[in-house]
């Protein structure tokens, strides 16, 4: 998942290999060249079944986030948005679509492992609200997710791969 900006060679003019960021932070979405107009006119929901933090390196232990409900893996989705990216590879000019998920502050479960931010997760009835609402309108779901609608369903040192 990269989000890819454009940019120019200032010798030529040719776009060259652009830049990727992983994640928007919600506090800046609407101040920051880089997301403004991707928070305006081309916010997305990023499906998923789960998600991971890793806490520490060498060794890293992996936590798997997933949502509580009726089924083992209920699906969600991460409030996200895309861009269409043009760069330059040694076959000439190439576009592709990519995104970013937004970040908020951590919740209660996912603070312990990571302190400074967690992916936005949205309600089902805050799907159409995200993807039609005003700027806004969509602010109000820029929020953590409910701690107790989560939990930990694995963890440990070689837990990378979500398999289940």
């Amino acid at each position: 998942m990269r989000f890819r900006t454009t940019k120019k060679s200032k010798k030529t003019g040719n776009i060259i290999k652009p830049s990727a960021w992983n994640n928007a932070r919600d506090d800046k979405l609407r101040s920051a060249s880089l997301w403004k107009e991707s928070f305006i006119q081309r916010r997305c929901l990023v499906p998923a079944t789960s998600f991971c933090e890793a806490k520490g390196r060498n060794p890293a232990v992996y936590h798997w986030f997933v949502m509580r409900g009726d089924d083992e893996r209920p699906p969600f989705a991460f409030a996200g948005m895309w861009t269409l990216s043009k760069y330059m590879t040694k076959d000439g000019p190439e576009e592709t679509e990519t995104y970013t998920f937004i970040t908020t502050t951590p919740n209660e479960i996912v603070k312990p492992i990571h302190p400074d931010r967690m992916p936005v997760i949205l309600d089902p009835d805050s799907y159409d609200q995200w993807m039609d609402g005003g700027t806004d309108d969509v602010v109000e779901l820029l929020k953590p997710y409910p701690t107790d609608q989560m939990q930990i369903v694995r963890q440990g040192e070689g837990e990378r791969s979500d398999v289940i």
